[in-house]
Protein backbone atom coordinates (compact mmCIF):
# COMPACT_ATOMS: atom_id res chain seq x y z
CA UNK A 1 0.00 0.00 0.00
CA UNK A 2 1.58 3.61 -0.76
CA UNK A 3 1.71 6.45 1.43
CA UNK A 4 -1.42 7.95 -0.27
CA UNK A 5 -3.83 4.53 0.54
CA UNK A 6 -2.67 4.62 3.51
CA UNK A 7 -3.52 8.26 4.04
CA UNK A 8 -6.43 7.18 2.37
CA UNK A 9 -7.79 4.46 4.56
CA UNK A 10 -7.19 6.72 7.60
CA UNK A 11 -9.58 8.90 6.09
CA UNK A 12 -12.13 6.22 5.81
CA UNK A 13 -11.90 4.96 8.81
CA UNK A 14 -11.34 7.93 11.21
CA UNK A 15 -14.85 8.63 11.76
CA UNK A 16 -15.80 5.00 12.58
CA UNK A 17 -14.63 1.87 11.90
CA UNK A 18 -15.71 -1.38 13.86
CA UNK A 19 -14.80 -4.62 12.03
CA UNK A 20 -16.02 -7.31 12.73
CA UNK A 21 -13.75 -10.57 11.34
CA UNK A 22 -12.38 -13.48 11.74
CA UNK A 23 -10.15 -14.15 11.62
CA UNK A 24 -7.42 0.62 19.09
CA UNK A 25 -1.87 2.07 21.12
CA UNK A 26 -4.71 2.28 23.48
CA UNK A 27 -5.55 6.61 24.37
CA UNK A 28 -2.78 8.71 25.09
CA UNK A 29 -3.31 8.89 28.70
CA UNK A 30 -0.09 7.58 30.40
CA UNK A 31 -0.22 4.76 33.05
CA UNK A 32 1.91 5.48 36.28
CA UNK A 33 2.33 2.33 38.25
CA UNK A 34 4.65 3.26 41.35
CA UNK A 35 6.51 0.31 42.41
CA UNK A 36 9.41 0.79 44.60
CA UNK A 37 9.41 4.32 42.65
CA UNK A 38 9.75 3.76 39.65
CA UNK A 39 7.48 4.76 36.72
CA UNK A 40 6.27 2.47 33.81
CA UNK A 41 7.78 4.62 31.55
CA UNK A 42 11.42 4.17 33.16
CA UNK A 43 11.34 1.05 33.79
CA UNK A 44 10.24 0.22 29.61
CA UNK A 45 12.99 2.93 29.06
CA UNK A 46 15.74 0.84 31.28
CA UNK A 47 14.72 -2.52 29.51
CA UNK A 48 15.31 -1.07 26.28
CA UNK A 49 18.92 0.65 27.63
CA UNK A 50 19.20 -2.81 28.88
CA UNK A 51 18.80 -4.65 25.46
CA UNK A 52 20.76 -2.19 23.66
CA UNK A 53 24.23 -2.27 26.07
CA UNK A 54 23.80 -6.35 26.26
CA UNK A 55 22.20 -7.60 23.11
CA UNK A 56 25.24 -8.95 20.63
CA UNK A 57 23.04 -9.17 17.04
CA UNK A 58 21.38 -6.06 14.70
CA UNK A 59 18.18 -5.09 16.48
CA UNK A 60 16.93 -1.19 16.15
CA UNK A 61 14.80 0.76 19.18
CA UNK A 62 11.82 0.65 16.59
CA UNK A 63 12.07 -3.16 16.06
CA UNK A 64 12.04 -3.43 19.90
CA UNK A 65 9.66 -1.33 20.52
CA UNK A 66 7.03 -2.74 18.00
CA UNK A 67 8.18 -6.18 19.70
CA UNK A 68 6.88 -4.61 22.88
CA UNK A 69 3.38 -3.64 21.20
CA UNK A 70 2.91 -7.06 20.03
CA UNK A 71 3.67 -8.77 22.96
CA UNK A 72 1.83 -6.66 25.19
CA UNK A 73 -1.16 -6.90 22.86
CA UNK A 74 -0.90 -10.65 22.61
CA UNK A 75 -1.46 -11.26 25.81
CA UNK A 76 -5.16 -9.90 25.28
CA UNK A 77 -7.43 -11.72 22.81
CA UNK A 78 -6.87 -13.43 19.82
CA UNK A 79 -8.43 -10.41 17.84
CA UNK A 80 -6.35 -7.85 19.28
CA UNK A 81 -3.32 -7.23 17.39
CA UNK A 82 -0.91 -4.83 16.80
CA UNK A 83 -0.14 -4.08 12.66
CA UNK A 84 3.59 -2.99 11.59
CA UNK A 85 3.02 -1.08 8.80
CA UNK A 86 4.18 -3.96 5.89
CA UNK A 87 1.31 -6.29 8.30
CA UNK A 88 -1.40 -3.26 7.94
CA UNK A 89 -0.70 -3.03 3.95
CA UNK A 90 -2.66 -6.37 3.41
CA UNK A 91 -5.03 -6.03 6.29
CA UNK A 92 -6.38 -2.74 4.85
CA UNK A 93 -6.38 -4.67 1.14
CA UNK A 94 -8.73 -7.49 2.54
CA UNK A 95 -11.43 -4.60 4.39
CA UNK A 96 -10.97 -1.81 2.02
CA UNK A 97 -11.61 -4.16 -0.86
CA UNK A 98 -8.85 -2.49 -3.24
CA UNK A 99 -5.48 -2.34 -4.13
CA UNK A 100 -3.45 -0.89 -6.89
CA UNK A 101 -1.37 -3.58 -8.33
CA UNK A 102 -1.76 -6.43 -11.29
CA UNK A 103 -4.51 -8.84 -9.84
CA UNK A 104 -2.88 -11.78 -8.82
CA UNK A 105 -2.76 -13.97 -5.58
CA UNK A 106 0.47 -15.12 -5.33
CA UNK A 107 1.87 -18.20 -2.66
CA UNK A 108 4.93 -19.61 -2.21
CA UNK A 109 5.21 -23.32 -2.59
CA UNK A 110 8.91 -25.38 -1.57
CA UNK A 111 10.75 -21.90 -2.34
CA UNK A 112 9.06 -21.10 -5.40
CA UNK A 113 6.76 -17.67 -6.18
CA UNK A 114 3.50 -19.33 -7.75
CA UNK A 115 0.60 -18.18 -9.09
CA UNK A 116 -2.74 -19.08 -7.22
CA UNK A 117 -5.49 -17.03 -8.78
CA UNK A 118 -5.82 -14.24 -11.35
CA UNK A 119 -8.63 -11.90 -11.04
CA UNK A 120 -10.53 -11.58 -14.29
CA UNK A 121 -10.50 -8.61 -16.76
CA UNK A 122 -6.91 -7.72 -14.25
CA UNK A 123 -3.55 -5.89 -15.86
CA UNK A 124 -2.40 -9.52 -15.12
CA UNK A 125 -5.26 -11.62 -17.45
CA UNK A 126 -4.81 -8.61 -20.34
CA UNK A 127 -0.73 -9.43 -19.89
CA UNK A 128 -1.38 -13.20 -20.10
CA UNK A 129 -0.61 -14.32 -16.92
CA UNK A 130 -1.78 -17.82 -15.78
CA UNK A 131 -2.95 -19.52 -12.84
CA UNK A 132 0.09 -22.25 -12.26
CA UNK A 133 2.62 -19.82 -13.41
CA UNK A 134 5.96 -19.08 -11.50
CA UNK A 135 7.54 -15.79 -11.22
CA UNK A 136 11.14 -15.95 -11.82
CA UNK A 137 11.87 -12.18 -12.32
CA UNK A 138 10.68 -9.06 -12.03
CA UNK A 139 11.69 -6.30 -14.30
CA UNK A 140 14.90 -8.55 -14.86
CA UNK A 141 15.25 -8.96 -11.13
CA UNK A 142 15.69 -12.95 -10.28
CA UNK A 143 13.64 -13.60 -7.69
CA UNK A 144 14.84 -17.27 -6.93
CA UNK A 145 16.13 -16.32 -3.53
CA UNK A 146 13.48 -14.03 -2.93
CA UNK A 147 10.42 -14.34 0.09
CA UNK A 148 6.47 -13.84 -0.78
CA UNK A 149 6.53 -10.73 0.39
CA UNK A 150 9.88 -9.38 -1.14
CA UNK A 151 8.55 -10.56 -4.93
CA UNK A 152 5.08 -8.68 -3.98
CA UNK A 153 7.25 -5.40 -3.24
CA UNK A 154 8.95 -5.78 -6.52
CA UNK A 155 5.57 -6.12 -8.44
CA UNK A 156 3.64 -3.17 -6.62
CA UNK A 157 4.12 0.30 -7.50
CA UNK A 158 1.88 3.40 -8.67
CA UNK A 159 -0.63 2.93 -10.56
CA UNK A 160 -0.41 3.54 -14.82
CA UNK A 161 3.17 2.10 -14.37
CA UNK A 162 4.31 -0.46 -16.06
CA UNK A 163 6.12 -3.78 -14.60
CA UNK A 164 7.65 -6.80 -16.48
CA UNK A 165 6.86 -10.47 -15.07
CA UNK A 166 9.15 -13.40 -16.18
CA UNK A 167 7.33 -16.24 -15.31
CA UNK A 168 7.77 -20.31 -15.92
CA UNK A 169 5.20 -22.39 -17.40
CA UNK A 170 4.38 -26.28 -18.13
CA UNK A 171 7.64 -27.53 -17.40
CA UNK A 172 9.61 -25.74 -20.32
CA UNK A 173 12.32 -24.40 -18.74
CA UNK A 174 12.17 -21.07 -20.93
CA UNK A 175 11.20 -17.94 -19.20
CA UNK A 176 8.27 -16.22 -20.46
CA UNK A 177 8.37 -12.32 -20.03
CA UNK A 178 4.89 -10.43 -19.68
CA UNK A 179 4.45 -6.40 -19.48
CA UNK A 180 1.73 -5.56 -17.23
CA UNK A 181 0.27 -2.04 -16.52
CA UNK A 182 -0.62 -1.45 -12.74
CA UNK A 183 -4.02 -0.21 -11.64
CA UNK A 184 -6.67 -0.01 -9.15
CA UNK A 185 -7.77 -3.76 -8.24
CA UNK A 186 -11.41 -3.84 -7.17
CA UNK A 187 -11.92 -7.06 -4.95
CA UNK A 188 -15.90 -8.21 -5.63
CA UNK A 189 -16.77 -10.58 -2.44
CA UNK A 190 -19.98 -11.93 -4.39
CA UNK A 191 -20.80 -14.45 -6.85
CA UNK A 192 -24.00 -15.56 -7.92
CA UNK A 193 -25.88 -17.87 -10.27
CA UNK A 194 -29.37 -18.60 -10.97
CA UNK A 195 -30.81 -21.95 -11.78
CA UNK A 196 -34.23 -22.61 -12.60
CA UNK A 197 -36.26 -19.95 -10.28
CA UNK A 198 -33.55 -20.33 -7.46
CA UNK A 199 -30.81 -17.76 -7.16
CA UNK A 200 -27.83 -18.26 -5.24
CA UNK A 201 -25.15 -15.58 -3.61
CA UNK A 202 -22.17 -16.72 -2.16
CA UNK A 203 -20.38 -14.06 -0.03
CA UNK A 204 -16.84 -14.19 0.56
CA UNK A 205 -16.25 -11.86 3.01
CA UNK A 206 -17.75 -7.87 4.40
CA UNK A 207 -14.84 -5.33 2.88
CA UNK A 208 -16.14 -2.09 1.73
CA UNK A 209 -17.50 -3.20 -1.93
CA UNK A 210 -19.90 -6.13 -0.02
CA UNK A 211 -23.40 -4.22 0.29
CA UNK A 212 -22.83 -2.50 -3.80
CA UNK A 213 -21.82 -5.97 -5.13
CA UNK A 214 -24.88 -7.78 -3.15
CA UNK A 215 -27.21 -5.05 -4.52
CA UNK A 216 -26.05 -5.29 -8.33
CA UNK A 217 -26.93 -9.19 -7.65
CA UNK A 218 -30.13 -8.63 -6.03
CA UNK A 219 -30.91 -6.42 -8.70
CA UNK A 220 -29.92 -9.62 -11.48
CA UNK A 221 -32.06 -11.58 -9.11
CA UNK A 222 -34.96 -9.34 -9.61
CA UNK A 223 -34.96 -8.53 -13.40
CA UNK A 224 -35.62 -12.38 -13.51
CA UNK A 225 -38.14 -12.34 -11.21
CA UNK A 226 -36.05 -14.18 -8.18
CA UNK A 227 -37.69 -14.73 -4.81
CA UNK A 228 -36.62 -17.64 -4.05
CA UNK A 229 -32.41 -16.86 -2.58
CA UNK A 230 -29.80 -19.26 -1.05
CA UNK A 231 -27.30 -17.23 0.38
CA UNK A 232 -23.86 -18.89 1.41
CA UNK A 233 -22.04 -17.35 4.37
CA UNK A 234 -19.80 -20.59 4.40
CA UNK A 235 -16.22 -19.84 4.92
CA UNK A 236 -17.15 -16.18 5.68
CA UNK A 237 -14.74 -14.89 8.22
CA UNK A 238 -16.35 -11.49 8.36
CA UNK A 239 -15.33 -8.02 7.95
CA UNK A 240 -16.73 -3.98 8.94
CA UNK A 241 -19.57 -4.62 10.18
CA UNK A 242 -21.75 -1.42 8.70
CA UNK A 243 -21.79 -3.45 5.56
CA UNK A 244 -23.09 -6.38 7.20
CA UNK A 245 -25.87 -3.76 8.27
CA UNK A 246 -26.30 -2.76 5.26
CA UNK A 247 -26.61 -6.10 3.50
CA UNK A 248 -28.71 -7.47 6.81
CA UNK A 249 -30.98 -4.46 5.67
CA UNK A 250 -32.21 -6.16 2.37
CA UNK A 251 -33.16 -9.52 3.92
CA UNK A 252 -34.04 -8.49 7.54
CA UNK A 253 -37.86 -7.16 8.72
CA UNK A 254 -38.48 -4.01 10.39
CA UNK A 255 -36.50 -3.94 13.55
CA UNK A 256 -33.68 -4.40 15.63
CA UNK A 257 -30.81 -5.98 13.48
CA UNK A 258 -27.97 -5.57 16.10
CA UNK A 259 -26.99 -4.28 19.30
CA UNK A 260 -23.22 -2.94 20.38
CA UNK A 261 -22.20 -2.84 23.61
CA UNK A 262 -18.82 -0.85 23.93
CA UNK A 263 -16.64 -0.57 27.17
CA UNK A 264 -15.63 2.76 26.95
CA UNK A 265 -17.17 5.60 27.73
CA UNK A 266 -15.86 7.90 25.09
CA UNK A 267 -18.05 5.60 22.51
CA UNK A 268 -21.37 5.06 22.91
CA UNK A 269 -23.48 1.88 22.33
CA UNK A 270 -24.89 1.78 18.81
CA UNK A 271 -28.43 -0.18 18.03
CA UNK A 272 -28.34 -0.82 13.95
CA UNK A 273 -32.24 -1.72 12.80
CA UNK A 274 -33.94 -2.34 9.56
CA UNK A 275 -37.16 -0.77 7.77
CA UNK A 276 -37.83 -3.40 5.65
CA UNK A 277 -41.86 -3.75 6.03
CA UNK A 278 -42.31 -6.88 4.23
CA UNK A 279 -39.76 -10.00 3.09
CA UNK A 280 -38.95 -9.59 -1.11
CA UNK A 281 -37.40 -13.26 -0.52
CA UNK A 282 -37.94 -16.77 0.89
CA UNK A 283 -34.23 -17.00 1.76
CA UNK A 284 -32.39 -19.83 3.14
CA UNK A 285 -28.24 -19.05 4.70
CA UNK A 286 -25.93 -21.46 4.68
CA UNK A 287 -23.50 -21.42 7.53
CA UNK A 288 -20.62 -23.44 8.67
CA UNK A 289 -17.81 -23.12 11.08
CA UNK A 290 -15.75 -20.80 9.58
CA UNK A 291 -18.60 -18.25 9.16
CA UNK A 292 -17.81 -15.63 11.71
CA UNK A 293 -17.99 -12.27 13.06
CA UNK A 294 -20.06 -9.82 11.27
CA UNK A 295 -21.48 -13.14 9.18
CA UNK A 296 -23.16 -14.35 12.49
CA UNK A 297 -24.74 -10.97 13.21
CA UNK A 298 -26.31 -11.03 9.72
CA UNK A 299 -27.83 -14.51 10.16
CA UNK A 300 -28.03 -14.20 13.83
CA UNK A 301 -30.50 -11.21 12.64
CA UNK A 302 -31.68 -13.22 10.05
CA UNK A 303 -32.49 -16.20 12.45
CA UNK A 304 -33.69 -14.21 15.55
CA UNK A 305 -36.55 -12.51 13.24
CA UNK A 306 -37.75 -15.54 11.32
CA UNK A 307 -36.42 -13.89 8.27
CA UNK A 308 -34.87 -16.87 7.04
CA UNK A 309 -33.55 -20.41 7.44
CA UNK A 310 -30.40 -21.24 8.78
CA UNK A 311 -28.93 -24.66 7.43
CA UNK A 312 -25.62 -26.21 8.33
CA UNK A 313 -23.40 -26.26 11.00
CA UNK A 314 -22.67 -24.34 14.52
CA UNK A 315 -21.14 -21.18 13.05
CA UNK A 316 -17.80 -19.87 14.36
CA UNK A 317 -18.63 -18.13 17.45
CA UNK A 318 -16.85 -14.67 17.58
CA UNK A 319 -19.08 -12.06 19.26
CA UNK A 320 -16.54 -9.50 19.72
CA UNK A 321 -16.14 -6.39 17.63
CA UNK A 322 -12.88 -4.70 16.79
CA UNK A 323 -11.74 -0.61 16.45
CA UNK A 324 -8.34 0.61 14.40
CA UNK A 325 -6.44 3.27 15.60
CA UNK A 326 -3.29 4.59 13.96
CA UNK A 327 -0.77 4.52 16.17
CA UNK A 328 2.06 7.75 16.56
CA UNK A 329 5.70 7.28 16.12
CA UNK A 330 7.56 8.10 19.56
CA UNK A 331 9.06 11.02 17.97
CA UNK A 332 5.52 12.07 16.48
CA UNK A 333 4.16 11.78 20.30
CA UNK A 334 7.03 14.18 21.20
CA UNK A 335 6.34 16.51 18.92
CA UNK A 336 2.85 16.85 19.49
CA UNK A 337 2.77 17.16 22.59
CA UNK A 338 4.91 20.22 22.37
CA UNK A 339 2.73 21.83 20.20
CA UNK A 340 -0.76 20.77 21.96
CA UNK A 341 0.68 20.03 25.45
CA UNK A 342 -1.10 16.66 25.45
CA UNK A 343 0.75 13.45 25.00
CA UNK A 344 -1.33 11.61 21.87
CA UNK A 345 -0.34 8.43 21.00
CA UNK A 346 -3.49 7.44 18.90
CA UNK A 347 -3.45 9.52 15.58
CA UNK A 348 -7.14 9.31 15.74
CA UNK A 349 -7.41 11.02 19.47
CA UNK A 350 -5.01 13.71 18.09
CA UNK A 351 -7.02 14.26 14.39
CA UNK A 352 -10.30 14.85 16.49
CA UNK A 353 -9.58 17.03 19.19
CA UNK A 354 -6.84 19.25 16.98
CA UNK A 355 -7.72 18.56 14.04
CA UNK A 356 -4.04 17.67 12.80
CA UNK A 357 -3.58 15.21 10.24
CA UNK A 358 -0.27 12.82 10.92
CA UNK A 359 1.63 12.34 7.92
CA UNK A 360 2.52 8.33 6.92
CA UNK A 361 5.91 8.27 8.84
CA UNK A 362 4.44 9.51 11.71
CA UNK A 363 2.48 6.24 11.87
CA UNK A 364 4.20 3.40 13.68
CA UNK A 365 1.64 1.06 13.38
CA UNK A 366 -1.98 0.38 13.50
CA UNK A 367 -3.55 -1.66 16.34
CA UNK A 368 -7.00 -3.83 15.84
CA UNK A 369 -8.16 -3.91 19.50
CA UNK A 370 -11.55 -5.28 20.71
CA UNK A 371 -13.65 -2.70 21.77
CA UNK A 372 -16.83 -4.21 22.65
CA UNK A 373 -19.17 -6.62 22.14
CA UNK A 374 -22.60 -7.27 20.08
CA UNK A 375 -25.62 -8.91 20.42
CA UNK A 376 -28.45 -10.45 18.24
CA UNK A 377 -31.71 -9.06 17.99
CA UNK A 378 -32.69 -11.22 20.52
CA UNK A 379 -30.64 -10.54 23.21
CA UNK A 380 -28.05 -13.26 22.52
CA UNK A 381 -24.09 -12.70 23.26
CA UNK A 382 -22.64 -15.78 20.73
CA UNK A 383 -19.25 -15.47 21.50
CA UNK A 384 -17.44 -18.65 22.10
CA UNK A 385 -21.38 -20.36 21.54
CA UNK A 386 -21.46 -19.63 17.50
CA UNK A 387 -25.64 -19.82 16.21
CA UNK A 388 -26.94 -23.09 15.98
CA UNK A 389 -28.42 -23.55 12.34
CA UNK A 390 -32.43 -24.49 12.29
CA UNK A 391 -31.32 -27.61 10.04
CA UNK A 392 -28.18 -29.04 10.95
CA UNK A 393 -26.33 -30.62 8.22
CA UNK A 394 -22.65 -32.02 7.76
CA UNK A 395 -21.08 -30.17 5.03
CA UNK A 396 -19.21 -33.10 3.85
CA UNK A 397 -18.36 -36.56 5.41
CA UNK A 398 -16.40 -36.57 8.46
CA UNK A 399 -13.03 -36.39 8.30
CA UNK A 400 -10.65 -39.53 8.38
CA UNK A 401 -7.41 -38.53 7.88
CA UNK A 402 -7.67 -40.08 4.19
CA UNK A 403 -7.81 -38.52 1.29
CA UNK A 404 -10.60 -40.54 -1.33
CA UNK A 405 -8.82 -39.47 -4.20
CA UNK A 406 -5.99 -41.46 -2.82
CA UNK A 407 -7.20 -44.86 -1.88
CA UNK A 408 -7.00 -47.18 -4.87
CA UNK A 409 -9.59 -49.94 -6.17
CA UNK A 410 -9.21 -53.40 -5.43
CA UNK A 411 -7.64 -55.25 -8.40
CA UNK A 412 -8.95 -58.53 -8.23
CA UNK A 413 -6.20 -60.66 -8.79
CA UNK A 414 -6.14 -62.32 -5.57
CA UNK A 415 -8.09 -62.87 -2.51
CA UNK A 416 -6.16 -61.79 0.29
CA UNK A 417 -6.69 -63.40 4.01
CA UNK A 418 -5.82 -63.45 7.59
CA UNK A 419 -1.93 -62.19 7.70
CA UNK A 420 -1.99 -61.61 3.84
CA UNK A 421 0.37 -58.16 3.16
CA UNK A 422 -0.89 -56.26 -0.35
CA UNK A 423 -1.68 -53.11 -1.57
CA UNK A 424 -5.36 -54.57 -2.17
CA UNK A 425 -5.71 -55.08 1.81
CA UNK A 426 -4.57 -51.31 2.47
CA UNK A 427 -7.28 -50.50 -0.27
CA UNK A 428 -9.56 -52.55 1.62
CA UNK A 429 -9.18 -51.16 4.69
CA UNK A 430 -9.10 -47.75 3.77
CA UNK A 431 -12.77 -47.86 2.66
CA UNK A 432 -13.74 -49.97 5.46
CA UNK A 433 -12.34 -47.09 7.79
CA UNK A 434 -14.07 -44.46 5.45
CA UNK A 435 -17.22 -46.49 5.83
CA UNK A 436 -17.18 -46.02 9.95
CA UNK A 437 -16.20 -50.10 10.17
CA UNK A 438 -13.77 -50.75 12.73
CA UNK A 439 -10.13 -51.19 11.78
CA UNK A 440 -6.49 -50.04 12.50
CA UNK A 441 -4.86 -47.57 10.64
CA UNK A 442 -4.68 -49.07 7.05
CA UNK A 443 -1.39 -50.50 7.16
CA UNK A 444 -1.79 -53.60 3.87
CA UNK A 445 -1.64 -56.02 6.98
CA UNK A 446 -4.78 -58.27 6.65
CA UNK A 447 -4.80 -58.73 10.95
CA UNK A 448 -7.50 -60.52 12.70
CA UNK A 449 -9.45 -56.65 12.98
CA UNK A 450 -9.82 -56.78 9.46
CA UNK A 451 -10.80 -60.19 8.90
CA UNK A 452 -13.72 -59.29 11.66
CA UNK A 453 -14.36 -55.85 9.42
CA UNK A 454 -14.47 -57.98 6.30
CA UNK A 455 -16.72 -60.41 7.31
CA UNK A 456 -19.89 -57.91 9.23
CA UNK A 457 -18.75 -55.58 5.86
CA UNK A 458 -20.01 -58.92 3.92
CA UNK A 459 -23.32 -59.87 6.19
CA UNK A 460 -24.05 -56.41 5.62
CA UNK A 461 -23.84 -56.49 1.77
CA UNK A 462 -25.49 -60.18 1.64
CA UNK A 463 -22.39 -61.91 1.00
CA UNK A 464 -21.28 -64.73 2.26
CA UNK A 465 -19.48 -63.64 5.33
CA UNK A 466 -15.92 -65.29 6.23
CA UNK A 467 -13.75 -62.82 6.15
CA UNK A 468 -11.73 -63.45 2.87
CA UNK A 469 -11.38 -60.78 0.50
CA UNK A 470 -12.68 -62.79 -2.08
CA UNK A 471 -13.66 -61.16 -6.19
CA UNK A 472 -17.35 -60.32 -4.99
CA UNK A 473 -16.47 -58.76 -1.91
CA UNK A 474 -13.59 -56.75 -3.72
CA UNK A 475 -16.13 -55.76 -6.32
CA UNK A 476 -18.75 -54.94 -3.54
CA UNK A 477 -15.88 -52.82 -1.87
CA UNK A 478 -15.24 -50.55 -4.57
CA UNK A 479 -18.69 -49.93 -5.60
CA UNK A 480 -19.01 -48.29 -2.34
CA UNK A 481 -15.82 -46.25 -2.99
CA UNK A 482 -17.66 -44.89 -5.66
CA UNK A 483 -20.67 -43.70 -3.66
CA UNK A 484 -18.16 -42.25 -1.09
CA UNK A 485 -16.56 -40.34 -3.75
CA UNK A 486 -20.13 -38.92 -4.94
CA UNK A 487 -20.80 -38.28 -1.47
CA UNK A 488 -17.89 -36.27 -0.77
CA UNK A 489 -18.41 -33.93 -3.70
CA UNK A 490 -22.32 -33.89 -2.91
CA UNK A 491 -23.00 -29.98 -1.33
CA UNK A 492 -25.21 -31.88 0.72
CA UNK A 493 -26.00 -28.43 2.64
CA UNK A 494 -26.55 -26.41 -1.05
CA UNK A 495 -28.89 -29.56 -1.57
CA UNK A 496 -31.15 -28.98 1.65
CA UNK A 497 -31.05 -25.31 0.62
CA UNK A 498 -33.01 -26.52 -2.40
CA UNK A 499 -35.17 -28.96 -1.19
CA UNK A 500 -36.46 -26.19 1.31
CA UNK A 501 -37.11 -23.47 -1.37
CA UNK A 502 -38.88 -25.76 -3.54
CA UNK A 503 -41.43 -26.89 -0.92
Amino acid sequence: MTGKSLKKALLSLVICCILISGTGIVCAEEIIIQEKGISSADYFKGIIDMAEDKYKGEVTRKQMMEGALKGMFDTMDPYTVYYTMEEAESFFTDINGSYTGIGVVMSELDGKIVIDQVYSSSPAEEAGIQKGDTIVEVDGKSTQKATLEEVSGLIKGPEGTKVVIGVLRGGTGKIVRLIVTRRQIVLNPVTYKIEGDIGYIKLEIFNSNASQAMDEALKKMDKSKITKIILDLRDNPGGDVSQAVAIARRFVKKGLITKLDFKSESQKDEEYYSNLKELKYKLVVLVNEYSASASEILAGAIQDTDSGVLVGTTTFGKGKVQNLYPILTPEAAQKYEKETGEIFVNGYDLLSEHGIYPSDDEIMGWLKITTGEYYTPGGRMIDGVGLEPDIYIEDSLADNAIVFEGVKKLQKVTKPCLNTESEDVLSAESILMLMGYEVDTPDRLMDEKTVRAVAQFQKDCGLYSYGILDFATQQALNDKLDELIIMKNRDRQYEKAVELLKN
